[in-house]
């Protein structure tokens, strides 16, 4: 009985030891580089991007070119997604408990999106916001009639 404790021990630790690590990463990749990158609301930095995350499920991008200093030279629109981070066959129940602890190795999981910023018409866009605030019934200072 004790030889079987000891033995019974002994695997444990060996599993544990031995235990298998999963590396998962969010890739962000935007055309073109060095837009601001928010996820789920919080600054991940300009992209590309590379996030760790722990956990499956969706999350809420926003992808912005920030340009201060070309204010009125170009501007692009703003890419808001939900993506959905879908776990692979071998991450899913009852085989992630092999994947996670019984594995011996590394396993990597990458998720890559890929954003392409337009440009945006900033005149048809004014237009849009005066006719909302208009709607509303905000007056414009700047409209032209009283």
């Amino acid at each position: 009985m004790k030889k079987l404790n000891l033995f019974s021990l002994s695997l444990i630790s060996l599993v544990l030891l031995c235990s298998g690590c999963v590396e998962r990463t969010l890739v962000i990749r935007t055309e073109p580089v060095g837009a601001r990158v928010l996820i789920d609301g919080i600054d991940a930095g300009t992209s590309p991007v590379r996030i760790p995350f722990d956990f499956y499920g969706t999350r809420d991008i926003l992808v912005r070119m920030e340009e201060d200093e070309k204010r009125g030279e170009r501007s692009l629109a703003p890419i808001r997604r939900i993506v959905k981070l879908t776990p692979p066959w071998y991450q899913r129940f009852p085989l992630d408990f092999i994947s996670e602890i019984l594995w011996p190795g590394k396993l990597t999981v990458i998720h890559e999106e890929v954003f392409v910023l337009e440009p945006q018409d900033l005149d048809a866009l004014s237009e849009r916001f005066r006719n909302s605030a208009r709607g509303f019934g905000v007056a414009s200072p700047l409209d032209d009639s009283p």
